[in-house]
């Protein structure tokens, strides 16, 4: 299942201003309506070492202007939160916390800002068919390493790249799905057609991933799963979310 959302900023004048580290105030919120819907599900996922596969991404309309600490929104004061999940379950139970979100009135993005949750949209996704599908990155992808070394694609790194890339997607779907989607993964393969390096902010920290347009060779089975759940690590924190 994949969303589209719309939210309405208030911050009481035309020049709203968000945090360029905007995602901890999106988790905040997707906890809070969770919390209030299944309190069960929000603390299988948070108060667990729970593996989160979903993903989120935000997409910013017209007139929007990113600065080097934060990004001015547009006249309209509004932006897209993109979520995509796979499991039909728990789809249902975050779908039903945006509507109970959706309800609410003054939910505070951050310090300075109210926002709204305003249309609520159900995007239809493509089945995937081939073994090969071009994708490009809604969110950056991240590809950790280690717990302190993250790596983002270049031509001279391509097969540790796509080494690693396998081994954080099966510590993500590992216990969650068979050992045939397991064993799918071994055969991933990441292809860049234009990507780049960047730099985002996520709790504080700075993170290396990449950006762009690439090709995924797998299995359909698996390339539709990753289309749901995200590419990479960090996922339900705002990363790696990606559109064919």
């Amino acid at each position: 299942m994949r969303l589209s959302i719309e939210l309405v900023f208030n911050s009481g004048n035309k020049h709203t201003t968000i945090a360029m580290d905007y995602d901890p105030a999106i988790l905040s919120l997707i906890k809070l309506g969770l919390s209030n819907v299944n309190l069960q599900l929000f603390e299988e996922l948070y108060n667990k070492n729970t593996p989160k596969n979903f993903t989120f991404s935000l997409f910013f309309k017209e007139n929007v202007s990113f600065k080097k600490e934060y990004i001015e929104l547009g006249q309209s004061q509004k932006c897209i939160l993109n979520f995509s999940i796979n499991d039909g379950l728990k789809a249902t139970h975050f779908y039903n916390s945006f509507i109970w979100l959706q309800q609410q009135s003054n939910l505070h993005f951050d310090g300075e800002n109210v926002v709204e949750f305003g249309r609520i949209e159900l995007v239809e996704e493509p089945i995937i068919t081939t073994n090969e599908v071009c994708f490009k990155a809604l969110s950056p992808i991240v590809v950790r390493q280690n717990q302190k070394i993250f790596l983002s694609y270049k031509e001279d790194n391509a097969e540790l790249f796509n080494e690693i890339l396998r081994i954080n997607m099966k510590s993500r779907l590992r216990g969650q799905y068979s050992t045939e989607i397991l064993q799918m993964v071994d055969k991933l393969e990441f292809e860049p057609v234009r990507v780049k390096k960047v730099v985002s902010r996520n709790f504080g920290l700075f993170v290396e991933s990449t950006k762009g347009s690439f090709v995924l060779k797998g299995n359909p089975v698996l390339l539709n799963l990753i289309n749901k759940i995200g590419l990479g690590v960090k996922c339900g924190s705002g990363f790696g979310m990606i559109t064919n």
